[in-house]
């Protein structure tokens, strides 16, 4: 996936779901967006980060340097680029981004008694990604995880996402 390749994954998760923030309602002109986001995900702490594997210096803001309007976008990798983490923070509710069409396999998890659920996008070909989808305050955070050389298709990168999310909860405001 090379050293952009987190990012590019990151620009287009975020793309794909811009889209899915704005409703127009009916008899009006216009739309209405989703608010900026109160959870900053670079800060989360560093023994964290270390924790799930990821080196915290390589950590990086938005897509590409580029903030996106909605959203905070951080993300890691580990020392090889073979292993990412990325944090998208969006005002936009848990269910809106939870039925969006471009994602498959909407699995619910228990993450220390939170809602949240697993989620795979339909253009991941090489099964490379898993999100897991919480709440965070009035924020709903995407939790993604993406292995540089994907899985075979009989193998899920889900467990993996699941895992770190769980390392990742106790540091989220509630």
């Amino acid at each position: 996936m090379g050293r952009w390749g987190g990012a590019i994954v990151a620009a287009v998760s975020v793309l794909a779901l811009v889209g899915c923030g704005s409703a127009t309602v009916e008899g009006q002109a216009g739309t209405t967006e989703a608010g900026e986001p109160v959870f900053d995900p670079c800060s989360i702490p560093d023994d964290v980060l270390h924790t799930i594997g990821v080196d915290p210096a390589s950590e990086r803001r938005d897509v590409m340097g580029v903030k996106q309007p909605g959203w905070s976008v951080c993300g890691w990798n580990d020392r090889d680029v073979s292993f990412f983490v990325t944090i998208f923070a969006t005002g936009m509710s848990l269910d809106t981004i939870r039925t969006n069409e471009r994602f498959i396999d909407v699995t619910p998890v228990d993450l220390a008694g939170r809602e949240a659920f697993t989620v795979r996008e339909t253009s991941d070909t090489r099964n490379e990604h898993c999100d897991v989808l919480l709440s965070v305050g009035p924020d709903t955070l995407m939790l993604q995880t993406s292995l540089a050389k994907g899985l075979p298709p009989s193998q899920s990168p889900c467990p993996q996402a699941i895992e770190n999310a769980k390392l990742l909860e106790p540091s989220l405001p509630r």
